[in-house]
């Protein structure tokens, strides 16, 4: 497998895992206010929301991705037989490791951003609240469930179903507990 085939690979996975967990926590937060009557969902909480998803996104995705390439740096060292393996990982390979760490996380939690924010603003686009607005953000799921079934090779309609009904439970999830 070529380097740069991996590399796809790697920002695949921080992409999509960002969206969903953007599109699931908007769903979370905002549902109980987009089904309050007389309540509407406004582009200001809609950016909110889009950064309190995120921020705690790219710290996650950094602490987890940089422990798993020193992990892989202190695995080398050990099967290369190194009396000290921390020289392995303090050297340029364990500076590459932090910048690719940093750039995971930033692609990764600008996607939950933007997974969060754009459906929220679509919905706050439709007139009145209620519950197309909470069908429009389960829709949005249900169309990179799609995307994800394309890009794998994999059953689409098999991932939409899956996103779509954890989207459904999410917004059930967030319509019950009330956060915002």
């Amino acid at each position: 497998m070529t380097t740069k085939r991996v590399f796809r690979r790697a920002w695949l996975f921080f992409v999509i895992t960002g969206l969903v967990e953007g599109m699931l926590t908007a769903l979370t937060l905002a549902t109980g206010k987009m089904l309050r009557p007389g309540a509407a969902l406004t582009g200001s909480l809609a950016v909110r929301i889009g950064l309190a998803s995120g921020f705690p996104t790219a710290v996650v995705f950094f602490a987890a991705e940089y422990a798993r390439q020193r992990g892989e740096l202190l695995r080398m060292a050990y099967q290369l037989n190194m009396t000290r393996r921390e020289r392995l990982v303090a050297g340029k390979l364990g500076q590459q490791a932090l910048r690719e760490s940093f750039v995971s996380a930033f692609v990764s939690g600008l996607c939950s951003f933007g997974g969060a924010t754009v459906p929220l603003m679509v919905a706050s686009a439709i007139p009145g609240s209620g519950w197309p607005s909470v069908a429009v953000a389960v829709a949005c799921l249900g169309v990179l469930g799609a995307g994800i079934g394309y890009t794998t090779l994999s059953c689409k309609t098999c991932w939409s179903l899956a996103l779509v009904i954890a989207g459904g439970l999410m917004a059930w999830l967030g319509y019950f507990l009330r956060i915002v």
